[in-house]
């Protein structure tokens, strides 16, 4: 500023001795003006970078930065420097994280913690590969109950989860280092298809120095895949069990020739026209399948979800009466709809706002461990995610955590789905309905948390979930299929239902099931996000406020001489 000031003295003095002595009426004011305004430019400049600098900064140079960084440990356990592999794949997931990593509530080191990277991984993969992995999941409790470090259980160092567990815990993690742990996460998955498949070498009496010929590696492939989508977990699988399995494929999964089909595929794109095989490219080829298989099993998602919705009991509402669901009287493709009440009810599948006629919420069934294979006891295959879709898409837009419930609004009215069209209205009810969201907040909407999924359930019934208030483990329930007599009840209560609302006119709605209970993914990093920007805004709108009175003070001498002063 002293600079500043002392160029414009010297402009006034060059000017004035232009003019022999006498300085120009009009002079001093208009550099009043100019100074001014430049400092105005400055100040609110200034703001905006200090906040940067701070952002950028972090904890840098703090006792809570770790002595040992953990991007140091990552990259060792990659051997990320020389690796061209590990490279290519950390820039990938780099990519698929990026736009969900802006979104997320972050500190001041522009690092998520703990819940939001255990939530940002479990979109990853789900997104991915159709995977469900456990301890990336909620398990039944909220998303800040546990830290995506309990995925990797044992298979990393006990010195790589501890410094994993203080980091996230009191620094965060960069987008950088979340595609690295990706990519960690992601090679322990190989090591699982190696131990499987050494199980199936075993079953045939072979050693994994054996290069196979193509009937041995083709053998060899199909009691993996076999035990790998009908078989037991890893952790039980016995090398008997590996041939029931291949006997047992065709009569027990529908998509046999399909998965034959894709094994087939990726053998060609992996091993070209080689017709021998060691154990490593067996592994490459397996590892690929399984990445893969999710997209084979969701097309068996779309016919379900088609049938499903033939059968809702009113159009795009994204419920099925459960004596409909049970009825498979023109159900065809080998599907049929026998899961007890008592499981529907714990997987949170069931909508029972009306106890006398209890429906299934299509998006719910579709997501539940039923319609999953499940190779071991990490992770699940299951049907993709169209929601998840819509996520990505706002996540994208909004670059936020937080946003008004009118952009809100009017972003998701323009994004189209398999059941609603692009730019359309939305209906008072919806907008109501955001704005309690938006007002129990404060008057902004979290985009990560239980409220914001009940309303895109609203938005979207055939789409995304409703989250229900008691979350569930997918992995500690066991399917349990509904007897006849069961079955035939709720068929009685359907049509009964069905009678009942055809005379009296009566129509659903989904206000029923509305509850205004928020579990947000990162609550303590949201409230320092809100506390942060109020702060910032507070400050800066002082500091504009402060040197606006400098500029009227500035400016008052003048007026009385001169009747305008532009400011440039």
């Amino acid at each position: 500023f002293g600079a500043l000031l002392k160029l414009a003295s010297s402009s006034v003095l060059k000017e004035t001795q232009r003019n022999n002595g006498v300085s120009s009426p009009l002079l001093l004011p208009t550099m009043k003006c100019t100074i001014t305004a430049f400092l105005l430019t400055c100040t609110v400049t200034g703001v905006a970078g200090s906040r940067f600098r701070a952002e950028k900064a972090g904890l840098r140079g703090t006792t809570m930065e770790p002595k040992r960084t953990l991007l140091m440990e990552l990259e060792q356990e990659l051997d990320f420097e020389r690796s061209l592999a590990s490279q290519e794949r950390v820039a990938e997931f780099e990519k698929e994280l990026k736009e969900t990593f802006q979104a997320l509530p972050k500190n001041t080191r522009d690092a998520v913690s703990a819940p939001a990277a255990r939530y940002a991984l479990h979109r990853l993969f789900l997104q991915r590969h159709g995977w469900q992995i456990k301890g990336l999941e909620t398990g039944g409790g909220a998303w800040d109950a546990d830290s995506p470090v309990s995925a990797m259980g044992n298979r990393v160092p006990p010195e790589m989860r501890a410094l994993l567990d203080a980091r996230l815990g009191s620094y965060g993690m960069s987008l950088h280092e979340l595609a690295l742990l990706a990519t960690i996460m992601d090679n322990m998955f190989r090591s699982d298809v190696t131990s499987r498949l050494r199980i199936v070498y075993s079953a045939y009496g072979l050693n994994e120095t054996d290069i196979l010929g193509r009937h041995a590696s083709q053998q060899a492939m199909m009691g993996y895949i076999s035990s790998f989508i009908i078989g037991s977990r890893l952790e039980s699988l016995t090398t008997s069990e590996v041939h029931e399995s291949v006997a047992k494929l065709p009569t027990r999964f529908p998509r046999t020739s399909q998965a034959k089909d894709l094994l087939k595929k990726i053998t060609q794109e992996v091993g070209g026209n080689s017709r021998r095989y060691d154990f490593g490219q067996l592994t490459s080829i397996l590892l690929a399948f399984g990445q893969q298989l999710g997209s084979l099993e969701d097309q068996e998602c779309k016919v379900m979800k088609g049938k499903l919705v033939k059968r809702e009991d009113q159009v795009g509402n994204g419920r099925v009466r459960l004596g409909d669901f049970y009825n498979d009287e023109d159900w065809d493709y080998d599907i049929h709809f026998t899961e007890s009440v008592e499981y529907l009810r714990n997987q949170g599948i069931l909508d029972e706002s009306n106890p006398k006629d209890p429906k299934v919420i299509i998006s719910n069934y579709l997501a539940s461990p039923s319609n999953c294979v499940t190779p071991s006891g990490y992770y699940e295959i299951c049907c993709f995610d169209q929601c998840e879709v819509l996520m990505d898409k706002i996540e994208a837009h909004l670059a936020a955590p937080l946003a008004s419930p009118e952009q809100i609004a009017a972003f998701v009215s323009t994004l189209d789905s398999d059941s609603q069209p692009a730019n359309r209205t939305l209906s008072p009810q919806l907008r109501d309905l955001l704005d309690d969201v938006a007002q129990h907040h404060g008057g902004m909407v979290p985009i990560h948390g239980r409220l914001f999924s009940q309303w895109m359930h609203q938005a979207y019934p055939r789409e995304c979930n409703h989250p229900h208030v008691t979350a569930q483990d997918r992995f500690s329930s066991v399917p349990k299929n509904a007897d006849k007599k069961e079955m035939e009840k709720y068929r009685e209560l359907a049509a009964v239902a069905k009678a009942e609302a055809k005379v009296m006119g009566e129509q659903y709605t989904m206000a029923g099931v509305w509850t205004m209970h928020e579990e947000l993914v990162d609550s303590r990093a949201l409230q320092k996000h809100k506390r942060a920007s109020g702060l910032h805004d507070l400050f800066a709108l002082g500091v504009i406020g402060f040197v606006g009175m400098a500029l009227v003070k500035l400016l008052a001498g003048d007026t009385k001489q001169h009747k305008s002063c532009k400011l440039l």
